[in-house]
């Protein structure tokens, strides 16, 4: 069988944990958009390890794929690639010859058009190379290997103004051949390596980042990252047909948190707002900045499993809400006086109409089933795997 994993929230749902715990069952584990804007955790013999290009299931000897939906900065990659070696796990990895690359010039401009749109992205130049990649000037890993690449770092650096010497761009043009001569024997057609694999019965993990509601079309635009992060970005970030898909399991937390700007009608604010936080350890795993939290949002979670054809979820963090009296859920929305159960495209002007239930002490407590099947009964998907902790072992399956 070949499962995917897709976010249902804002990202940060715990999507590390969980590909690591499945990915035991699976041969091969694929990562098809994104790049080092992605932070997955996972613990590993009892030390937090952060992923940010990396497929989670490397460190249980899977294969791991970067896609060509993907944009790669290779340092990173390296230094990535170095730590799992350091936890005495060799990667074994493929990265498409079609994925492109983040170069530090796409990093420039990542900081200064953040200075003028302000929507709080990670700054790793994630956009930029997206938006090279659209304009047909970007610069794909298999171009590092081509006699030309000067002369396209060259275009790069004139359509966007950069002003930079012909010294800065022979040596962006020097880094990246030395690095990605280290890298040349795991490069390959990954589209035809995994149709293949596929073919011959082999099963695969579909490791989505980020998550639904920061799907650069069907999430809260602008805020949101650059790249498809629901179900259809499987297919064109992988090159496989959509029959290959199996099934879709969503990822959600059982309340929501959000990185950087935009808007979040359930967010809660003041002292109430930080207890949360500091009880979930709501900190960014690739920027360290502070989560925005807030109450689960049933009509989020509606949406994606509409839009990703999500069958069934992994429910995580329940833990953090243990020992609450009441817990509040978003039930529908009120947008200038209509109530919706979906999501409009802007969802600025839209308020929460929220349900209280009573909250539970423990993993075993009735009040906890009846959370999960309220969420059941509102998304239609089958509430298969609840986590209550970091570890593998804090995972239960239904």
């Amino acid at each position: 069988m070949n499962l995917a994993i897709v976010g249902m929230q804002f990202g940060d749902e715990g999507k590390g944990k969980i590909v690591d715990f499945l990915s035991e069952n699976f041969d091969i584990v694929a990562r098809f958009s994104g790049g080092s804007n992605a932070g997955h955790t996972v613990v590993y013999e009892g030390n937090e390890v952060k992923f940010h290009l990396l497929p989670s299931g490397v460190l249980r000897g899977k294969i791991g794929i970067l896609g060509n939906g993907m944009v790669i900065d290779l340092k990173k990659l390296q230094r990535e690639m170095e730590m799992v070696r350091e936890l005495g796990v060799e990667p074994k990895i493929l990265i498409s010859s079609r994925a492109h690359v983040v170069t530090s010039f796409h990093r420039i401009l990542d900081e200064m058009e953040d200075e003028i749109i302000k929507i709080g992205t990670t700054k790793q130049g994630i956009g930029p190379s997206y938006a090279a990649k659209h304009t047909r000037i970007g610069i794909r890993i298999a171009d590092i290997f081509q006699g030309d690449l000067e002369k396209k770092l060259k275009l790069l650096s004139e359509i966007h103004r950069l002003e930079l010497s012909e010294e800065e761009i022979k040596k962006e043009a020097r880094e990246l051949k030395e690095t990605g001569e280290k890298m040349k024997g795991m490069v390959e057609d990954t589209e035809i390596w995994l149709n293949n694999a596929i073919d011959s019965r082999k099963s695969v993990l579909f490791e989505g980042s980020q998550a639904s509601f920061l799907d650069i079309d069907f999430g809260t635009y602008p805020y949101v990252t650059s790249s498809n992060t629901t179900v259809g970005g499987i297919v064109t970030g992988l090159g496989i047909p959509p029959s290959k898909i199996d099934k879709v399991m969503g990822i959600a937390k059982a309340y929501t948190t959000r990185v950087g700007a935009g808007p979040f009608p359930t967010e809660l604010h003041g002292e109430d707002g930080e207890k949360l936080r500091e009880r979930g350890r709501e900190y960014g795993a690739t920027t360290g900045r502070p989560r925005r939290v807030g109450h689960l949002d049933l009509v989020l979670l509606r949406y994606a499993t509409v839009i990703n054809g999500i069958q069934e979820i992994a429910l995580t963090k329940v833990d953090v809400l243990s020992g609450m009296k009441r817990v509040k859920i978003a039930i529908k929305y009120e947008c200038d006086g209509e109530k919706k159960r979906f999501p409009p495209a802007n969802i600025n002007n839209c308020k929460p109409v929220y349900e209280e239930i009573d909250g539970w002490d423990n993993i075993e407590d009735k009040n906890l089933q009846r959370f999960i099947e309220l969420i059941e009964k509102e998304t239609g998907a089958k509430v298969k795997i609840v986590s209550y902790g970091a570890s593998r072992e804090d995972t239960i399956m239904r």
